[in-house]
């Protein structure tokens, strides 16, 4: 059997050498890995939420749903990525609005 599959499968038990490394790797890895590492910078710019409107509050002109959403929202700075046309559970249109 090849090193790389004994690896893979890890058929080595506690007491191996081999065991013992891989520990320690681990362990070097959670410890030397600097805190910054981790961290996500682009959380905040990627961030969206989805908003429900109904056909009447609905414009297809974008400065016009922009504004509506702003309001049905109450965040200010709302901009609207997209949107797409649902059907809801009694078959009334609704429109799905992706925001930043």
């Amino acid at each position: 059997m090849s090193l790389f599959k004994k690896f893979i499968l890890w058929e080595y038990s506690r007491e191996t050498s081999v065991y013992v490394i891989f520990c320690l790797m681990i362990v070097a890895f959670i410890f030397l890995t600097p805190k910054e590492h981790f961290e996500r910078r682009d959380r905040l710019a990627t961030q969206t939420s989805r908003l429900i409107v109904q056909a009447s509050d609905f414009s297809p002109e974008k400065d016009i749903l922009q504004q509506r959403v702003r309001d049905m929202s109450g965040n200010p700075e709302a901009v609207v990525l997209d949107w797409r046309e649902k059907k809801n559970n009694r078959g009334e249109t609704v429109y799905e609005v992706d925001i930043r």
